[in-house]
């Protein structure tokens, strides 16, 4: 576990993560990255860090993992159902790092 960093056209997911599928030979082949909402001060509370770029893509920050096998699979259907009352909110950041808005 760890931060994830993924540049993005559109912030706001259609699922409440980010997931692309990749290949490395010398990972093994097929893998997929992951990245989930961040925990706030409750399990209630998810977001994701998002900072604008000067070419209107968005860099999307959140929970990050390299997974493969089966175990995507079984953790996206965990995470929609983990996820399916939970609002996901963005924190918009500056160059700095401060938050500027929350959505």
């Amino acid at each position: 576990m760890g931060n994830g960093t993924a540049v993005v056209k559109d912030y706001k997911l259609k699922q409440p993560y980010y997931c692309a599928k990749d290949f490395d030979a010398k990972f093994g082949g097929d893998f997929w990255f992951l990245i989930e909402p961040l925990y706030g001060w409750s399990e209630e509370e998810r977001f994701f860090y998002v900072r604008e770029l000067d070419d209107g893509k968005y860099e999307l920050t959140g929970e990050g993992y390299v997974v493969s096998g089966k175990r995507p699979v079984e953790r996206l259907k965990e995470l929609r159902e983990e996820l399916i009352n939970i609002k996901i909110q963005y924190v918009f950041l500056d160059e700095n790092g401060s938050e500027v808005r929350r959505e």
